[in-house]
């Protein structure tokens, strides 16, 4: 008696749904095979078990070649910042004395040294992105033909040809050092611009406020005392909204926008704040006015200094009287390039601190429109991305994604920025 071909009917549909994950490609080999295979069957009886067993072996080799060719997509790695589960686009901050270490699960690890901000901008299969803010961030890249792995600092990029290095970046100074201990990297951005290798045993340091760099070999540097930490305290980038007087008057020091974290303390017969900001201890500066009062030191500082004030508040925890230096500055200095830095760093706290999305949108929009050619446009234009996605505007998102990869396809926020216009 002829055997039922039923069983070889379910076969191909298990087979089918449980290779379901790996597209539409696989579904419709698996089908075309299994209909063959049926179709030969019904025109030809199976009069034996042995025969049975024979087509169902021959099935199960189809399915297994179709299996070999059709390509599996790779799962994103993972990673943890410290001792938690690590997250896309969240801030991480090494404290003062201790560093934190960002472990990926492909054994990659870049620890950030103390006093030190970063975080990761997006993660792939292959790589990941992170953004230095501010500080020291030491790399031991596992590396392959296929790695994708970059650090931004600042308007520098720095992408991973090798293993082993160390990126310092202080925005207060505008300077970039990064030091290849094994393999190479490339680096591009401002002052730079195109990619420029950078091998073991050298450094390049970057001075974006000079228009200047400097490649030279890591032990000559260190025997002259030539290789200087980049500070710890972050400074702004470019541009200016109209809101701006809106938020002048919103900037009440009353008002909890965020966490505050006491300044520190400031000795009786301090210096003046200024020796403190000259030094780039900024946050030291800012306890240094809050003492002899912040309202006067504002009014009397320079479009630099004022930065400096507005960042040390705002690494102090304090981002009304960051915003009151900031608007200071742009009410009082019409006329300075810096203003667009104070609108930067506004949409900073705005984001950052205040979780305030459609302020932080005009700042950043403000810096791309003031100076587009700038330094920190590129920046601006990916924090822009990030703010109208949190404030929900998702096709102002989209636009602001297709902007970013025409002008950046390369740059830091690409990935996110591809994620929204498929």
């Amino acid at each position: 008696m002829e055997e039922p071909m039923i069983p070889f009917e379910s076969l191909g549909r298990r087979v089918a749904e449980a290779l379901d994950e790996h597209g539409v490609e696989r579904r419709r080999a698996v089908e075309r095979a299994r209909h063959q295979y049926l179709a030969i069957a019904m025109r030809r009886p199976v009069r034996s078990r042995r025969a049975l067993v024979g087509l169902a072996a021959a099935v199960a080799a189809v399915l297994v070649a179709i299996g070999v060719f059709v390509q599996v997509r790779p799962r994103p790695l993972t990673f943890t910042a410290g001792e938690q589960a690590g997250v896309v686009e969240t801030w991480v901050a090494a404290p003062d004395g201790h560093e934190v270490p960002l472990r990926f699960s492909d054994g990659t690890l870049f620890r950030l040294e103390p006093s030190s901000r970063a975080r990761v901008v997006a993660v792939g299969a292959r790589g990941a992105s992170l953004a230095l803010e501010r500080g020291s961030l030491h790399a031991d890249v596992v590396h392959s033909d296929q790695s994708a792995w970059r650090v931004i600092a600042g308007p520098l990029t720095v992408r991973v040809t090798g293993t082993r290095f160390d990126v310092r970046w202080s925005a207060s100074a505008e300077e970039f050092s990064v030091a290849v201990t094994r393999g190479s990297v490339a680096v591009s951005g401002a002052v730079v611009g195109e990619e420029r290798a950078v091998r073991a045993g050298e450094t390049l340091r970057v001075f974006v406020n000079e228009h200047r760099l400097e490649l030279a070999s890591t032990a000559e540097l260190a025997a002259d005392g030539g290789v200087k930490a980049a500070g710890a305290a972050p400074q702004p980038a470019p541009s200016v909204p109209e809101a701006e007087a809106t938020l002048a008057r919103t900037a009440d020091p009353a008002k909890p926008s965020a966490t505050r974290t006491p300044a520190p303390a400031v000795p009786s017969h301090a210096p003046d704040w200024r020796q403190f900001a000259r030094q780039g201890s900024l946050r030291e500066a800012f306890a240094a006015a809050q003492a002899t009062g912040f309202d006067a030191a504002c009014q009397s500082a320079s479009p630099s200094e004022l930065l400096q004030l507005g960042d040390g508040a705002r690494l102090s925890g304090n981002p009304a009287s960051a915003k009151r230096a900031l608007i200071q500055l742009r009410s009082s200095f019409p006329g300075d390039s810096r203003r667009a830095a104070a609108a930067f760093a506004l949409g900073k706290i705005a984001f950052d601190q205040s979780r305030a999305y459609e302020e932080a949108v005009e700042w950043f929009e403000t810096t791309i429109r003031e100076q587009p050619g700038g330094s920190l446009v590129r920046e601006a234009a990916g924090r822009l991305i990030e703010a109208r996605r949190r404030a929900g505007d998702t096709a102002g998102a989209r636009r602001a994604a297709e902007s970013y990869l025409a002008r950046y396809p390369a740059g830091p926020h690409a990935d996110l920025a591809r994620s929204l216009v498929r």
